[in-house]
């Protein structure tokens, strides 16, 4: 009860200060004098290519926080893990992690992540984007700290073989390819299977009953994805491929002799992979319109959202954790993390910056932003595990002839719509 009082004592005294840049050097968190060093171990997880950036932000917390002895152990748990690997098992997970927004609902319901005090949740809405700020924020609390505001997808395109009028349609974009020079989408992948429709239909997500309503199966859905099997499935592997489009494997896919790829959907964290290999050929666009089935144009749209920083609400030194994770997201921490690996900030002055204005991948982030649904509010687990099969059936068609599998457009859609929202 006396540990307990004294984080809570702390937690007055360090967000009173929440506007200023360096707290009194006597403010520490069990209370004692500088000459009395309080020793603060926080456990933190990230991303392999990040624990640089993190020991680093350690080393200027320690600066900041002289009357704290603080030192991070650094776990390499990128963020698609880290929110599963939490609930798994709060009491040995860390203080502070990363993880993409659409799992703050069920950290939330599960009651293992911290809420942000009023003052430090007034700083953080301050700073940052509106749409990052929402993306930490569930029933009015916020709960999370915006890190990027990148979490989406756009596409890019070899300039040798495509220019900027090409790339406004789907149509234009087939037209330049063939079975050496094609668009690739990872349509077997729900991050991309039900894409051509989200910004026609509407989805959205409850986290506490883990249900969505959505109308998917709409006659507006029906026709989109009927115009975009009419322009792909028959190119499948002759100007049209589906493979994971990420990675290590650029190299191969790309293939800048044989240029097996020249255009492909993808999100910023592929850009600097793309320029290190087109260079000034890299091209980047929001996603194309397509002719649905009655020949109307219909926009491709796709997902956005932000990375947070979540600290435990269990963690031993929950004053001192909540504090680092605002100080490794703040404004210069996000300078940082985009001069480092080109991240895409969520605080409003980095990304106002004149260093960001030519960046490629964040400018075409910004022209797919209107045609995005916000993905931490619009989708979850159900939805993941099914939507695949509408990317699939693009693609292939009925998987097969049995009693009850879906054979029309309308039937997948409509038993997709029936999976999520049981």
């Amino acid at each position: 009860m006396f540990k307990h009082k004294k984080i809570a004592l702390f937690l007055v005294g360090l967000f009173a200060l929440a506007g200023c840049t360096k707290p009194p050097v006597d403010s520490v968190p069990d209370g004692t004098t500088s000459q009395e060093k309080s020793k603060v171990r926080l456990q933190v997880w990230g991303p392999l290519e990040e624990k640089e950036m993190y020991v680093q932000n350690a080393a200027a917390f320690q600066a900041l926080y002289p009357n704290i002895e603080f030192k991070v152990d650094y776990g390499e748990v990128g963020e698609p893990d880290a929110a599963k690997n939490v609930l798994a098992d709060t009491e040995t997970s860390a203080d502070v992690f990363l993880f993409p927004d659409d799992q703050l609902g069920k950290l939330v319901d599960k009651e293992v992540i911290a809420s942000l005090p009023t003052a430090l949740a007034d700083k953080v809405k301050a700073r940052d984007n509106a749409s990052a700020v929402d993306a930490a924020t569930m029933n009015d609390t916020m709960y999370g700290f915006p890190i990027t505001a990148d979490n989406g997808y756009f596409l890019v395109y070899n300039k040798d073989f495509l220019n900027e009028e090409d790339v406004k349609t789907l149509e234009g974009i087939m037209a330049k390819t063939t079975a050496e020079h094609q668009l690739v989408v990872d349509l077997g992948n729900a991050y991309y299977s039900t894409s051509f429709i989200q910004y026609i239909s509407d989805i959205s997500f409850d986290a506490i009953t883990e249900t969505h309503t959505t109308n998917f199966d709409s006659q507006d859905s029906v026709d989109a994805i009927e115009g975009v099997i009419n322009i792909l499935r028959h190119r499948k592997d002759n100007g049209f491929k589906s493979v994971d489009f990420n990675g290590a494997g650029l190299d191969d896919l790309l293939d800048i002799n044989g240029n097996k790829a020249i255009a492909g959907v993808t999100g910023n964290w592929n850009i600097l992979k793309l320029k290190e290999i087109l260079g000034d050929r890299l091209g980047t666009a929001k996603l194309p319109t397509f002719k649905n089935s009655k020949g109307v144009d219909v926009q491709w749209g796709s997902f956005a959202g932000s990375k947070l920083v979540g600290v435990k609400a269990s963690s031993q030194h929950l004053a001192v954790a909540l504090a680092f994770a605002d100080f490794m997201t703040d404004e210069a921490a996000q300078m940082r993390r985009y001069e480092a690996n080109g991240w895409g900030p969520s605080n409003k002055a980095v990304a106002a910056d004149e260093k960001l204005s030519g960046e490629l991948g964040l400018i075409a982030l910004a022209a797919q932003a209107p045609y995005a649904i916000p993905q931490g509010k619009s989708v979850g687990g159900k939805f993941w595990d099914t939507a695949a099969a509408v990317g699939n059936f693009i693609l292939d068609g009925p998987a097969d002839t049995e009693p009850g599998t879906p054979q029309t457009v309308q039937e997948v859609l409509t038993a997709f719509v029936s999976a999520i929202t049981a």
